[in-house]
């Protein structure tokens, strides 16, 4: 039977996450427009196209679906905004990768591609000459939906009642059941997370920050708290484990009241209340966490805001962090670019939020912070915006406030000012090693610990497609040997761990810490047995080194060479054996099994 071939190319948009281990709403609502219709479809990510091209890897059915091209009913390619930056999981796809895509499929096939990257490349004057390709530039799910119902292409943007019935289907679809962070190879959970939309638009679709696509999605538009709730649990019914409020400007927001007349509309409690606490109630739910707030809303509405910031310390996984878009210090990049958050604005937001977040969860991690949003190349910017940046940054430092994130990027567009290269990196590197590390040393110190780490890369924190399809990366051979393991937690904007020795990927550890980067930790897992430990394990251990490492390792082969059955009974007794003092880490991490 002939069917539809569905891409997902990803979407990073200012207020959605789709790239992996993400699953985007748009991609969902595609598949939601199929699935209410009866169509057979084939759903695959983009990276499961990349390596189905690689001839030196080994394709594992697993992996990759079986898929004849040339025997194709359709083809939606979803190709969202890409945000600077590196991608640990999975890369948006390229202009280059599409047009290789559209040679590949036979010209009598109908394709169409949408997202706000095919949008940006039409407008940049992209135009492949191929037949039956349409590129819209309203919602895909909408203008797919009139082509099966009608057989022309037109762009169309989908009614509220269809949005709330392909956002349905879509969470029972193949965009979920079948995308590849669901489960790992062995059946076991994997760190899908599932982006669920909120809303539509922004507050200030009048007038807007200038950089920003949301306002241009127009009056904010709500969906039922029911509806959420609904959707997430179907999600939850095909094995998703965690979740993520996205597609929201402002999540203190949500039904606020006066969003048509005021400038700082006030924000309503009840509703965003009713919906975490309903996702709450199903114990399937494991990682909760949301996105963007605007601070200004905060606080000019401290009140109301202080009682949301209490429902989401209460409700979210800890290490749920509010984006805060302050994107400049200086007023008239402020005044310039119809920015609407000065610096007393995001200092009472940033307090508020700190009064009731910093508290550590379950996993180690504080709650519910504050991270920051700096935009280099917006109009009006001088050499001077660079260090009233900086005396924002200090000015919170030495009020004591913890921020867990400064994101710092370049604009995009034609409309904005060339970014002078030299004051841009000088500045990114000042925030890291005067703000971001300090910070990082106060919040997690040498000694504390993190749960649930997930390891995902070996050697470069980037993971290869040999990692995904070679099995020797999952192999419990490897543990303990040579090489640089990365993980992080599942969550938003989590950080990145480094241990000094290779774990199987996939696994999941406790660690504890043990240095600092200005935007990742170090760290060595708990529980580590002092009877199997190896060299390198123990190396990673503060106060243990290279040389007792040795000691131990050799001591205790020595041993087994005339008792191979022998153990010991406690770490004091390994580290005694060789005339050593226990280090106190070393009783942190070390057990004897």
């Amino acid at each position: 039977m002939c069917a539809w071939l569905v891409i997902d190319g990803y979407e990073d948009e200012p207020a959605a996450f789709g790239v992996p281990n993400y699953v985007g709403f748009h991609i969902r609502y595609i598949c939601g427009v199929l699935e209410k219709r009866g169509i057979e479809y084939t759903y695959i990510t983009i990276d499961q196209w990349r390596i189905s091209r690689r001839k030196d890897l080994n394709h594992n059915s697993a992996i990759l679906p079986d898929i004849e091209f040339n025997k194709l009913d359709g083809v939606v390619i979803l190709a969202g905004a890409v945000v600077p930056g590196k991608y640990v999981r999975g890369t948006p796809i390229s202009k280059n990768e599409i047009d290789i895509i559209l040679s590949e499929i036979s010209s009598e096939t109908p394709i169409l591609c949408g997202g706000w990257a095919i949008r940006q490349w039409r407008y940049s004057g992209w135009s492949p000459l191929r037949l039956n390709l349409f590129c819209t530039v309203q919602d895909v799910d909408a203008t797919l939906n009139l082509f099966l119902e009608k057989g022309v292409w037109k762009n169309m943007k989908r009614t509220p009642d269809q949005w709330s019935s392909w956002a349905l289907e879509g969470a029972k679809s193949k965009a979920v059941a079948h995308h590849p962070d669901l489960l790992f190879q062995d059946g076991s959970p994997g760190p899908l997370t599932y982006e669920v939309e909120l809303y539509q638009g922004c507050v200030r679709f009048k007038r807007g920050c200038k950089f920003c696509i949301e306002p241009k999605k127009g009056l904010p538009i709500w969906r039922s708290e029911k509806d959420v709730i609904r959707e997430v649990n179907f999600a939850l019914d095909l094995g998703v484990k965690n979740v993520r409020i996205g597609g929201a400007t402002d999540i203190y927001t949500f039904r606020a009241e006066g969003v048509e007349e005021l400038e700082y509309p006030i924000p309503q409690p009840e509703p965003i209340a009713r919906v975490l606490h309903g996702l709450r109630e199903d114990n399937r739910l494991e990682v909760l966490h949301v996105d963007n707030a605007n601070p200004s809303i905060i606080a000019e509405n401290l009140e109301p805001s202080e009682e949301i910031t209490k429902t989401l310390v209460e409700t979210l996984s800890d290490g749920a962090i509010l984006s805060f878009g302050i994107e400049s210090a200086d007023e008239e990049v402020h005044s310039r670019n119809w920015l609407n958050c000065d610096i007393e604005q995001l200092r009472k937001a940033v307090k508020l939020i700190n009064e009731f977040g910093r508290e550590k969860g379950d996993r180690g991690l504080p709650h519910l912070l504050p991270g920051l949003n700096f935009i280099a190349g917006l109009n009006g910017e001088t050499e001077k915006t660079y260090s009233k940046n900086l005396d924002l940054l200090r000015s919170l430092r030495k009020d004591g406030l913890w921020l867990r994130r400064i994101n710092i990027r370049q604009v995009e567009g034609n409309s904005f000012q060339e970014v002078n290269a030299k004051q841009f990196k000088q500045f990114k590197k000042t925030v890291r090693e005067e703000i971001d590390r300090p910070i990082l040393e106060e919040i997690f110190p040498i000694g504390s610990k993190l749960r649930d780490v997930l390891w995902e890369a070996h050697n470069n924190r980037i993971r290869r497609p040999e990692q995904v399809t070679e099995d020797i990366h999952r192999d419990s051979d490897i543990y303990g040997s040579p090489g640089i393991t990365f993980g992080r937690q599942i969550g938003a904007y989590p950080i990145l761990v480094g241990v000094p020795y290779r774990i199987q990927l996939e696994g999941k550890s406790e660690i504890m810490v043990t240095g600092h980067g200005s935007r990742s930790i170090t760290g060595v897992e708990t529980g580590l047995n002092i009877n199997k430990a190896t060299e390198r394990q123990l190396e990673a251990i503060p106060g243990v080194g290279k040389k007792s490492s040795w000691k131990i390792i050799s001591n205790r082969a020595k041993i087994r060479s005339t008792s191979p059955s022998h153990t010991f009974s406690s770490v004091r007794e390994a580290f005694e054996a060789v005339d050593l003092e226990v280090p106190h880490y070393a009783s942190e991490v070390l057990v004897a099994l």
